[in-house]
Formats: structure tokens, sequence, C-alpha cells
């Protein structure tokens, strides 16, 4: 069993080195793998486990890294990191990204802006920030006036860059043009069957409806019917002509236009809106050929938009970019539906779009996670169609690397209990900003009272233990003074002479003590309140808390 404690230090060191927590079911997996005969007595085994890691989990942040770095050439096989693939290119590329902007982006979507950005940034080509906002019709679609310059901020806070921006919902003597153009070339054709009956009839059954017969002229005819308003909604659609025996039959004569009677769109506010609108496949299309797109890296959920979209380009002899594909992000946790999230702001569920509890890129920028913190994680994900589990832990990981290193130190009690020192070996002492040997300094005013955690004070009660940078005490109430030395027993944060701070979790807010140094810390800098975790300063003296 001393092995296999042994393992389960070690194991237990590394993974809170990478994660901030050692994780009792991440040990345990190491540990069987190691000792597979250790499952035989898989109950004793896991309650060393779980000491262990109750240990491991006591430790202050610097000697967790420490030891790891001990353990760190026993691991054989280190994580490979993930790089993306490279892209058949000639040339200079141009790629495309295009949001709609019905509500700010999340960590969904910014996988697909930042493997377009990035390798944009790769082979020094071009991106373009496209707003696809042609449905004015679906609630849950609809584009929201504000969240165009949400978006704006979203990109520019992730470090994106874009040479070209253009709108889709600007564009539509564009798209109509294009169409007019496919109806005269025999591409495309005006219907006015039901369209449940259409669907039964030529989808189903593969059996041409009556409309694919029109002539040039009567299509043309109809197309300015629709244009000019003298037909509604469901009396007609544009479509783009197939073969009718097209495996998918989603592909079929797919709809390129349609009539929307009471349409709704944030840009045509006090003026006309136009009622004849182009579908994501269509007006996409389109706009790729005249940008100049090379490249298109979208989510595996758009597959059925590159079918359609090669069969328009072939007619029309047009080359069709080069298509990669990613698998989306999801979560069981997070809600990720943009409408659903409106409507839960909207009944008092979530306070905005920066709600803590939220997944959004103003959410996780509002709790201190970096953006190269998401760009690291998106980056490790790969360009792959596999869909993924969104992992706030790993996130987390990234962004305490970056963190670590410049994140300055100071105390915060979450629930403060009150003890006695029966002496004061000091006025003041001074603790290092970052753990690092030439680190400055903070000067902390000293009292015999102090304030520490409520779970420190009934875990250590009547033990001695050490309050970090301070001195060694006996802890009770009236605790006593035992020495300044800094021996190996569990060292605890504390504060005295404290100011009130509060640290808001997704869950819960705390009003709480901090030592006097944190009324310096600026709007928008990220602290580590230590043995807390990593918080963002949103206002004086009100913290946001990031992650361990």
């Amino acid at each position: 069993m001393e092995e296999i404690k042994k393992a389960a230090e070690k194991y237990a060191i590394l993974n809170a080195a990478e994660y901030g927590k050692a994780c009792i079911k991440a040990v345990a997996s190491r540990v069987f793998a190691e000792f597979p005969e250790a499952r035989k007595s898989a109950r004793d085994v896991i309650e060393v486990i779980r000491k262990v890691v109750e240990s491991v989990n006591s430790l202050e942040r610097e000697e967790i890294l420490k030891l790891a770095k001990k353990y760190a050439p026993e691991e054989k096989k280190e994580k490979k990191k993930h790089a993306l693939p490279e892209l058949p290119v000639s040339g200079k590329p141009v790629f495309r990204i295009a949001p709609n902007p019905n509500g700010p982006l999340h960590i969904g979507h910014a996988r697909m802006v930042i493997l377009n950005d990035e390798y944009a940034k790769r082979y020094n080509g071009e991106l373009i920030l496209r707003f696809d906002d042609t449905d004015p019709k679906n609630p849950a679609k609809r584009p929201v006036k504000e969240a165009y310059e949400i978006i704006r901020e979203d990109l520019k806070w992730l470090g994106v860059t874009w040479s070209k921006e253009i709108i889709a919902s600007q564009r539509l003597e564009i798209y109509y043009e294009h169409f007019k153009t496919c109806l005269e070339n025999g591409i495309a054709y005006i219907c006015t069957c039901d369209a449940e009956e259409w669907r039964e009839r030529v989808r189903k059954r593969r059996e041409a409806c009556e409309c694919r017969e029109r002539d040039r002229e009567e299509n043309l005819r109809l197309w300015e019917k629709m244009l000019s308003g003298n037909l509604r909604e469901g009396e007609a659609v544009g479509r783009i002509k197939t073969s009718l025996e097209e495996k998918d039959p989603a592909v079929i004569d797919w709809v390129a236009f349609r009539i929307v009677d009471n349409p709704v769109h944030p840009l045509f506010e006090g003026k006309e809106t136009p009622k004849v609108w182009p579908t994501l496949d269509f007006a996409s299309a389109i706009d790729d050929k005249l940008c100049g797109v090379t490249h298109i890296i979208r989510g595996k959920d758009l597959a059925i938009s590159e079918k359609r979209q090669k069969i328009l380009y072939s007619a029309l002899g047009w080359e069709y970019p080069k298509v990669f594909v990613f698998g989306k992000i999801f979560s069981e946790k997070y809600v990720f539906s943009t409408s659903k999230i409106r409507e839960c702001i909207e009944k008092g569920e979530y306070s905005g779009f920066d709600d803590p509890r939220l997944a959004t890129l103003r959410a996780l920028r509002k709790r201190g996670i970096t953006p190269q913190a998401i760009r690291n994680y998106i980056i490790s994900l790969g360009l792959n169609e596999n869909e993924t589990k969104f992992d706030e832990e790993i996130l987390y990981a990234e962004n305490r690397k970056i963190l670590d290193p410049v994140a300055k130190r100071y105390f915060f009690v979450k629930e403060p209990i009150k003890i006695e020192l029966d002496d004061l070996p000091f006025e003041k002492v001074e603790a290092p900003f970052f753990p690092r040997k030439d680190s400055e300094k903070r000067s902390i005013r000293l009292s015999k009272t102090v304030f520490i955690e409520k779970e420190d004070f009934e875990r250590f009660k009547g033990k001695e233990v050490r309050l970090m940078h301070f001195c060694n005490v006996i802890l009770d109430e009236k605790a006593k003074v035992t020495s300044v030395e800094n021996k190996d027993i569990p060292k605890i944060h504390w504060v005295c002479n404290p100011i009130e701070a509060r640290l808001i979790f997704p869950d819960k807010v705390y009003k709480g003590y901090a030592e006097e140094n944190v009324k310096n810390v600026k709007k928008n800098e990220i602290v580590q309140f230590e043995r807390v975790g990593f918080a963002r300063c949103d206002e004086k003296l009100v913290f946001y808390f990031a992650h361990r």
C-alpha cells in the first residue's frame, strides 16, 4: 500500500499543478492504471487516495508547483500539444467568419472565429467579417441591433483582426440580381406550390412539380411580382434546380428566396423593410464568390450548406472554396442557445449577457478569463469533426498558466472568523506579490486581531498552523503564537486591519474581508487571492471569481 500511496501523491500533485485542485477520480484512474492488481482492494485504495488528495489540496499553490517540478521528470508521456494541421494553400488565402448578430458570442462560437483567424494569420491571408442577418422572421435567429457592436467588441477582445466587413441584410439588391441571372439561365425557378404538397411530391416521391417547367419569361414575371409585393408569404419561393435523384432529399430544389409578410429587422427601423429575403445558403454562397473566399472553415452542422452551394457554383461555372469542418462544442452545464439566454434575461434569471453563470465571451471576460487562454483552449481541440464537451477545467488550466506568473497575490477571507493572538512578534510583514525569489513585496500592517476562514478554523482548531508569511499559532479564539519560523505545517491565509470587499462567484456572493492593499487594485486588473483563486476587479473592492 505504501507504493500506491506514493503514486497517489505524485499524481495528485501533478493533477493539482495543472488544474488548481487535485481530483480523486483523475488520480484514482492513474493509480489503477499503474497498479491494476489494486482493483481487488478498490475500496481501501480509494480511501488512501482520498486522504492523499485532501492533503495535497490543503497545500498552497507555490508548494504544489515546487513539488510538481520534482515529479515532472518521471512523467515519460507528456500530453501532446494539439497543433492545427496545415491547409492546402496557394497564393494569399481568404477566410471568413459569419456570425448571426442575434446576441453575443459564446465559447461555442469561439471555435469558428479562432480557427479562421489563426489560419488567416498563419498564411498571411485575409479574414472577412460577414454578418449573417437575413432571417427577419424566426424570433430565435432574428438580428438584434446592439449585437453587431457587441460581436465587434468580442472579436477585438479575442485578438481577431479582419480586413473587410459586410452586412448581408444591406446587400439584398446584389442577391436579387444574382438570382435573376439564375432564372435567366434556367438554373432556378419560382415555385408556387403548397409547401407540404411540394415536399410530399418532390422530396418523398421524387416527382417534379409543374413549376420546374415554367419558361424563362414566366419565372421572371413571377420574380418581379415577389419583389413588388404582389405575392404574399407562402404563395411563392425561389428555388435552385437540382437533380431529383440527390441522395439527401433536403438538397433537392432548395429554397434560395422566400417572402416574409411581417419582417422585423433592426437595420431597417424607420424605413420600409423588404419582404423578399435570401436564405443563408444563397446569400453566403454569393458573398463568398464576390469576396474571393478561398477556404471555408465551418461547423459540421452546416454540411448541408456545402452540398447545396456546390450545386449552385457548378451551375454558374464557379470553383467552390476548399472546405474544412469542425465539430461543435456543447455543454450540459451552460446554456448556449442565444434565444434561450435572451429569454432567461427577460425573465430575470440572468442579469445580462455577461452574467457569470454563462459561457458567453462577455461573461468569461468579466470573470477574468484571458483571450489567450480561450485561444489556446480552442487550438488544443484541433480541426476535426469530433463534437467536444466544453471542459472548463482545461480552459482554467490554460488561464492559470498565463496568470500565475503575473497576477499579484493578496489575502481575502470569504467567511471571516476572528481570533486574538497572545503576542504580536512584528508590527508589519513583507509578503511577495509573486512566487519568485526576486518578487516585489507588499507591506501588511499587523495587529493581534486576526481574521481567518471559518472553514480553516473548524478544520484546524487546536492544531498548530502557519499564518502565511507571518507566524505559527495554536489555532483557537485565543491563539498562542509558537514561533515565526517557516515550519512544515498547514498554511492558512488571514487578514489584519481588514477592509470589506465583495467576491462574486457564479452561484454566490461573499462579503468578506481583504487586506488593506486590495484598495489599490485597479478596475479590470486580475489578481490572485491566496488559497482562494483568481479574480477580476470589476470596480473598487468588487471582484468576480474566475477559478482556483
